[in-house]
């Protein structure tokens, strides 16, 4: 009896040990397979990116280029536009420049040349905690040519040419003085017309100059 006493104490004590072990290899394996979410995060975080032209480019600058356009006056010819910018793949780095006005929709909806994110004297605050909360909420930003823009300014050119062909047409069967770069014309009716030309030659290099060629997709939804 005592002796079965003993070996089953010994048989408990072996069990219990076995358990033991087997709970604290169990236990360093969850503590060495443990994952510190914030130091993963910070690591692997994805660099922003844009879509030029349909190709994939990483920015580190996007959220500040997105902030500066939607505050500035893209619609003006004088608008300049630099990105810097790294092929996805390859990681080559280089610049892309654009001089000229520029679309934006956000959300398949065309912004309007005064909004709320470039009104500052409208929306004052408000207007720069709607920029930011936009920003924050970006998931696409894709830059492409304006098919619109191309073909328009085609046709302006060809207008425009075509204006300037007439006007040397008529100055060569007038009788013209110029002084100071002004044209004095001696038949009422030519410089009528000639005035006429130049009026419309301006209108539409003003037009050719507004043409936007590059529009600016953000998409936050």
């Amino acid at each position: 009896m005592r002796f079965f006493l003993i070996y089953n104490i010994r048989f408990f004590f072996t069990a219990l040990v076995l358990i033991l072990i087997s709970f604290g290899c169990l236990y360093s394996q969850e503590e060495g397979s443990k994952i510190d979410l914030k130091n993963v995060n910070v690591a692997t975080k994805r660099l922003p990116t844009i879509f030029l032209f349909g190709e994939e480019y990483t920015t580190r600058d996007r959220d500040e280029l997105l902030r500066a356009i939607l505050k500035s006056q893209f619609y003006r010819p004088d608008l300049e536009i630099v990105i810097n910018l790294q092929e996805f793949i390859s990681k080559r780095s280089f610049n892309f420049r654009h001089k000229g006005p520029v679309d934006i929709t956000i959300d398949g909806k065309r912004l309007r040349n005064q909004n709320k994110y470039n009104t500052a004297s409208l929306y004052g605050q408000g207007g720069d905690s709607q920029l930011l909360k936009l920003i924050n909420k970006v998931k696409n930003v894709r830059i492409d040519s304006s098919l619109n823009g191309v073909l328009e300014r085609r046709v302006l050119k060809k207008e425009i040419k075509s204006i300037n062909n007439q006007i040397a047409k008529l100055l060569e069967n007038a009788k013209v003085e110029i002084e100071n770069d002004t044209i004095f014309v001696a038949e009422k009716s030519q410089e009528k017309a000639l005035k006429k030309f130049y009026r419309i030659k301006n209108k539409q290099e003003k037009k050719l100059n507004d043409t936007k060629l590059i529009e600016i997709n953000i998409i936050s939804n």
